[in-house]
């Protein structure tokens, strides 16, 4: 019996990272003024630099995985096949410090919408996920058939 399913050992990891500090400039300058009026803003930005530091995401030619948490840690994967839309946005903002967001729609029950938020070189990492998930879709042999698809 064959089946279509890859091999664990034949995934490979494409990139690995964490989000960027600026997405959350916000956070950093708030906290600063906090410093300032309350000494407070030390607190909001150690938790904003840590929330950062331990969100990981990692890209394989087979799967996206998602680890976060300081001191306890949750893993969220989703099948680059199941991978129905992608969406990319850069504000204004963003695009001034070369940064941006990935949106990910499967069909995942769990993990309908993935968002990726803040990512440098996103535009990039936008194409790249784009060709990994049209390459898992055609390795596992997945096609989309919409309700207003014609069969004939």
């Amino acid at each position: 019996m064959t089946t279509n399913a890859p091999n664990i050992e034949d995934e490979a990891i494409v990139w690995e990272e964490n989000p960027s500090h600026w997405n959350q400039a916000g956070s950093y300058f708030l906290g600063g003024l906090l410093i300032a009026a309350f000494g407070l803003g030390l607190i909001l930005i150690l938790i904003t630099y840590l929330k950062i530091r331990y969100t990981r995401y990692r890209l394989s030619n087979q799967r996206l995985i998602i680890s976060r948490g300081i001191f306890s840690r949750s893993m969220e994967t989703i099948e680059l096949y199941r991978i129905k839309d992608l969406q990319y946005h850069a504000s204004f903002w963003q695009r001034m410090v070369g940064i941006g967001n990935i949106v990910l729609i499967s069909s995942d029950k769990s993990n309908p919408q993935i968002g990726l938020i803040g990512f440098v070189d996103s535009s990039n990492k936008f194409h790249q996920i784009r060709s990994l998930v049209e390459s898992a879709r055609i390795k596992r042999g997945v096609r989309e058939i919409d309700q207003n698809d014609r069969i004939e």
